[in-house]
């Protein structure tokens, strides 16, 4: 016995068209991201933030990539490429700032656009809009803050999708260009996205093997593929011709990531997926997650409709490379270059850009409503139950930034015991969506509750957001946040004169470090960076000097080149004349002469600092 339906969504108005509406559905995001993302004052996730400012300000500059005036290729360049026109615009930092959080979150709520666009090879246009609108609710919108490469991802990922799942359905040369276009867009902003090749791939042998199963042998189909097949020898070829000129690696192709593969815990790998996969569960608030898993499992039976095994062979090849990448850079947390905090915890900001496709197979669910009612209610438990696996205590700290479903429930530990509470949410999304399919209500009654999760979840998440830059912007520079700038004129170079107490392998973030980072970030006269003892975290480009008969000298005992304005924090002391003092961290800007003589203290001695 099958599930009973429920009643069909209407039909667009006639008046209304899906054009009209799609456009709508990206001005009402745009505007409500833009308007939150303003009550964000400061860059908070360090470095990242300043990374990619760095580049988009050396690009903006019409110069190589730089971060810290050394070029590197190591991050992807899409990103840092959208930014780049407007710091070349805005000689003031602070508006190029303000200027990228309202393009961030045009960008981010464009992606209503592919998703509806994904969606409409598989439902019709009234469904498709729902998608769309789901696609731009998902707390993830919140990135609009930050200047982080997950704003361009997730319209580059679902552009992607749109391409892969084009090729397979018609395998033209102009629509397996646009694939591989896609994709190569995609790796432009995050290498990451380089799964996406393996899900190509994975989706024409898969999509054709269950294609005709019952009719001409498989193989016969991937003689349509040439132009891909040709396109990716040569992406093969030249890369490692490229590489080898370099006397480079395979892995150095992963620019930052390369670091990962020497420390990947195979055996712990399953485990990281699983807590991936069930992080994505609750993020899509279950019952999309559940629907999708019922029209996949149809969709590889022998008969199943041509669509129904499309979507299985997209979400199947898109979804498994990418939370087995992630568990692979979560299987072993990685000190100094990556950062611990970075890397031991969910990575839900790698993985909520497969949202759109579960809201697909949602809807596609409510058109095909496959599954008797024991199977769908056994599938619709296993997903509310699958959330508790979550260890709530070890994703704490990186919650914030990297897992915005875990927000509230970090919020409310102390209240409401873990997993107990999160049942509570899950199941009780299982048990309406179960009861509102078996009583033939309107498909708004079944859209609606992990709709409502999803909002919910942002407006909880977005306080913790603004909290973390308003404190980001406290610690790190005072009023204005331009001063060093404003002090020493359009034409001035001042370096940096930082103290860490010596042999710490790896430094732990704490709020002094930000002194250095925001003003980074602010003032475009700051440039070279110079560390006395242990390295600052995340070992961004620096020159290590010491300190030699209270001389500032380089290791070789040379003169540190560190010209004649330095900005020092408050527990380093450098002889000269004070230009300008930021009274809210007591950092300071010093016309210094050579030989530049310096004296340190401990560095938590003029501040109240604590880690991050």
């Amino acid at each position: 016995m099958t599930v009973s339906p429920v009643t069909e969504i209407r039909s667009i108005p006639t008046r209304l068209t899906a054009p009209v509406l799609l456009g709508t559905t990206v001005f009402l995001a745009t505007a409500l991201h833009a308007l939150l993302a303003s009550k964000s004052p400061s860059p908070w996730i360090i470095p990242d933030e300043l990374r990619y400012s760095e580049l988009a300000k050396s690009l903006a500059g019409g110069g190589l990539p730089k971060i810290r005036d050394e070029v590197s290729f190591g991050f992807g360049l899409g990103y840092p490429a959208l930014l780049a026109p407007i710091w070349a615009i805005n000689e003031d930092v602070a508006s190029a700032y303000a200027t990228a959080k309202i393009l961030n979150a045009l960008i981010l709520s464009s992606t209503a656009v592919p998703a509806f666009l994904l969606a409409r090879r598989f439902v019709t246009a009234t469904p498709a809009l729902v998608v769309a609108v789901m696609s731009v609710s998902v707390p993830s919108l919140l990135y609009a803050g930050t200047l982080m490469t997950e704003v361009a991802l997730y319209p580059a990922f679902v552009l992607a999708l749109l391409g892969i799942a084009a090729a397979l359905e018609r395998p033209a040369g102009v629509t397996q260009a646009a694939a591989l276009g896609t994709i190569g867009l995609a790796c432009a902003v995050k290498v990451l996205s380089a799964t996406l090749l393996v899900a190509y791939v994975a989706a024409i042998l898969s999509y054709h093997w269950l294609d005709t199963r019952r009719g001409p042998h498989w193989r016969g189909r991937l003689r349509l593929y040439l132009p891909t097949w040709v396109a990716l020898g040569a992406i093969v070829v030249i890369g490692g011709t490229a590489l080898l000129a370099r006397a480079q690696s395979p892995t150095d192709a992963l620019g930052s990531y390369a670091v990962v593969v020497g420390s990947v815990d195979v055996l712990a790998i399953p485990w990281w997926a699983i807590l991936h996969v069930a992080e994505f569960d609750l993020y899509v608030a279950v019952v999309p997650f559940a629907a999708t898993a019922l029209v996949v499992a149809r969709g590889l039976r022998r008969h199943a409709g041509r669509r129904l095994r499309l979507l299985a062979a997209l979400t199947i090849s898109a979804s498994a490379p990418l939370f087995i990448a992630v568990a692979a850079y979560s299987s072993d947390p990685l000190p100094g270059t990556v950062g611990q905090a970075a890397s031991a915890g969910a990575h839900e900001r790698a993985t909520f850009i497969l949202a759109p496709l579960v809201f697909v197979g949602l809807m596609v669910w409510l058109r095909e409503r496959p599954g008797r009612h024991l199977v769908v209610s056994a599938t619709v438990l296993a997903a509310g139950l699958l959330p508790a696996v979550i260890p709530l205590d070890r994703f704490t700290e990186n919650a914030s930034f990297q897992a915005f479903a875990l927000v509230p429930w970090v919020l409310v530990r102390d209240q409401v015991a873990w997993p107990v509470g999160v049942l509570v949410l899950t199941l009780g999304l299982g048990l309406i969506f179960i009861l509102t399919i078996g009583t033939n209500a309107h498909t708004a009654a079944v859209i609606a509750p992990p709709l409502c999760v999803l909002v919910a979840v942002t407006l909880i998440a977005q306080p913790s957001i603004e909290g973390n830059a308003k404190w980001s912007r406290t610690v790190g520079v005072g009023q204005p946040v331009n001063w060093v700038d404003r002090a020493v004129g359009p034409d001035a170079s001042v370096s940096v004169l930082w103290f860490e107490p010596g042999g710490r392998p790896f430094v732990q973030p704490a709020a002094r470090h930000r002194v250095v980072w925001i003003n980074e970030f602010f003032n475009r006269r700051i440039a070279a960076v110079f560390e006395l003892g242990s390295p600052m975290p995340y070992e961004l480009p620096s020159t290590s000097v010491r300190l030699e008969d209270g001389r500032v000298v380089l290791e070789d005992g040379r003169p540190a080149p560190l010209g004649k304005l330095v900005l020092v924090p408050c527990h380093v002391r450098v002889a000269g004349a004070v230009v300008a003092r930021d009274g809210a961290t007591g950092a300071s800007v010093v016309r210094v002469s050579n030989p530049i003589r310096a004296t340190v203290t401990a560095p938590d001695s003029c501040s109240g600092d604590r880690p991050l």
